[in-house]
C-alpha cells in the first residue's frame, strides 16, 4: 500500500522544515456568537449581518445556527460580504462561502463542519441570506462561527 502526506504534515518533514500557518497547527479555536430576531416581516432574499471576523489568516471550522421555524420553503445560506486579502486584492462577496442553502422551514439546529481558510487585511463580515419566501416577524437565528486564528 502506498502512503501520501497531507501538505501540512509534509511541511513538517521537509528539510529545511516549512512552517505551517498558525491556524493550521496549534491554532486556537475562537467563537464569534450572534443572536438575531426579525423585526417586522422580511422579504425573500433579505440578509442578516451576523458578525465580524478579525483580520489575519483564519480557518473557519464550523457554523452552528439554532433557528425558529421560518416557514415552508425557507432556506438560509451563510457567506461574507467580500474583503481585502493580504496581497491587497479585493475578494468578491460570496453568499454561501460557509453554508450552502439549508432548510429553516422548521425550528432546528444546523451544524456545519468545514475547513475554509483565507487571509484578510480588513476583517470579514459574515452575513446570512434567507430565501424561499418572506421572513416572519419575531423569527430567530442564534449561533456561532468557530474559527482558528492563533
Amino acid at each position: 500500500m502506498a502512503n501520501q502526506n497531507s501538505t501540512q504534515y509534509a511541511n513538517t518533514q521537509a528539510v529545511p522544515a516549512t512552517m505551517n500557518d498558525v491556524c493550521d497547527e496549534h491554532g486556537r479555536v475562537r467563537v464569534r456568537a450572534f443572536d438575531f430576531t426579525q423585526s417586522g416581516a422580511g422579504a425573500d432574499g433579505d440578509t442578516v449581518t451576523l458578525c465580524q471576523l478579525p483580520a489575519g489568516t483564519l480557518r473557519i471550522v464550523g457554523v452552528q445556527i439554532i433557528n425558529s421555524a421560518l416557514g415552508a420553503s425557507r432556506v438560509v445560506k451563510v457567506g461574507h460580504t467580500g474583503y481585502t486579502n493580504l496581497s491587497n486584492a479585493a475578494v468578491a462577496a460570496s453568499d454561501n462561502a460557509f453554508l450552502a442553502n439549508t432548510s429553516v422551514a422548521a425550528a432546528g439546529t444546523i451544524n456545519s463542519v468545514l475547513s475554509s481558510k483565507f487571509t484578510n487585511k480588513t476583517g470579514v463580515t459574515v452575513r446570512a441570506t434567507i430565501t424561499g419566501g418572506t421572513i416572519p416577524d419575531g423569527t430567530t437565528l442564534n449561533g456561532q462561527i468557530l474559527y482558528a486564528l492563533d
